[in-house]
């Protein structure tokens, strides 16, 4: 009996043993709870910055036409380079203006020896009717023949100036600086009024054209106060537009920020009903010529905003064009709120919310992509 006993105490023990060895590895292996970081939302004031595709044009483009027609014989620029106001494009055979030229001074000389003449028979007929020598016809007379040759010494002076001018027209010279195009004529064509020889960009300032949309448009008007003008947009009391809004910036195709700040030059008060986009300028100072027309850019536009709400970039879930952001529930659970205006921060780390959440609304801000309706965080 005692044996019995014994052997029964054992196995009683082990078992006991067992049971506490299987509750030890269970306690071990027991996943701890999310620890979800939240914000509970402020409003502030913030600058964001509004990003719009554009493309950039020169401040003028001049088609050069001759003054004068006649035979091209010197060819001085590469089409696609950039030449200098004043610098010669081409020159024009100037043979027969620069006879037209001696003709014309000849022309003068002749007139100037001609009033000469009649300047000193008038003189003589003065002396010669305060003497009563010659009647007052004779003396009417010479001083008409010494009026009419002033009026001719003039004439043939604008002809020689014509001629001269026509002369220097020989030398086709580029109204500004900016780069050049037109291979179409070359040493040997024969050039007239009719027809341009090139075409110069002035690219000294460029502008960028963009397209703000309606809601875009609405915000600056707000946030900036701006009105409609006879030319566009105008700032209060009627001032400029581009002396209220901010400078601007230029995001180059290759992801560089152009050195030179810019100013918006015109926003339109019409929106246009097919693209609903109100069209937009803003200008550069290009003095280096690093910016050509035609070119992709980006305008970028920083915005102050007042009572904006800020998160972390980490506290949004991007649903295609719309941003959700986890709100926590005062029971602990979450729900997804869908925002449609958001925009990023200047260093691409917050978020700042214009509608959806409200101040002092508490979101989660990590860990969202593991987050679903109605979860519990704590």
């Amino acid at each position: 009996m005692n044996k019995q006993y014994l052997l029964l105490c054992s196995a009683l023990l082990l078992g006991c043993g067992l049971m506490v060895s299987c509750g030890g590895n269970q306690t071990q292996t027991e996943m701890p709870m999310v620890k979800y970081e939240t914000k509970v939302l402020q409003p502030e004031t913030e600058v964001y910055n509004m990003t719009f595709p554009a493309t950039t044009v020169g401040t003028m483009e001049i088609k050069v036409y001759p003054q004068v027609e006649g035979i091209v014989t010197q060819k001085n620029f590469s089409s696609g380079t950039i030449v200098q106001k004043g610098q010669t494009l081409y020159v024009i055979d100037p043979t027969q203006y620069q006879l037209n030229v001696q003709s014309a001074e000849a022309n003068l000389k002749v007139a100037r020896a001609s009033l000469e003449t009649t300047r000193l028979q008038y003189e003589s007929n003065q002396k010669l009717h305060e003497k009563g020598i010659i009647s007052d016809y004779v003396l009417n007379t010479s001083l008409n023949a010494y009026n009419s040759a002033q009026a001719t010494v003039s004439q043939a002076q604008a002809q020689l100036n014509i001629a001269r001018t026509n002369l220097g027209y020989c030398t086709v010279k580029s109204p500004v600086t900016g780069f050049i195009a037109g291979n179409e004529f070359d040493v040997g064509d024969m050039v007239s009024r009719a027809k341009h020889v090139c075409t110069v960009s002035d690219i000294s300032k460029v502008t960028a054209s963009f397209s703000l949309t309606e809601t875009d448009l609405l915000d600056l008007v707000r946030v900036y106060h701006l009105i409609s003008g006879k030319n566009g947009m105008e700032g209060p009391n009627g001032s400029l537009v581009s002396d209220v809004l901010p400078k601007v910036k230029l995001k180059l195709k290759d992801g560089t920020i152009y050195e030179h700040e810019g100013r918006i030059s015109m926003i339109s008060a019409i929106v246009n009903q097919n693209t609903g986009t109100a069209a937009c300028e803003a200008s550069f100072e290009n003095p280096d010529g690093v910016l050509r027309s035609g070119l992709s850019a980006n305008v970028i536009i920083p915005t102050a905003v007042d009572s904006v709400l800020s998160v972390p970039q980490t506290a949004a879930v991007r649903l295609q064009d719309k941003m959700m952001f986890y709100r926590v529930k005062q029971d602990g659970t979450v729900e997804g709120i869908i925002c449609k205006e958001v925009y990023s921060s200047n260093d691409g780390t917050e978020y700042y919310i214009l509608d959806g959440l409200n101040p002092g609304d508490e979101v989660v801000t990590n860990g969202v992509g593991k987050l679903t309706n109605g979860q519990k965080i704590r």
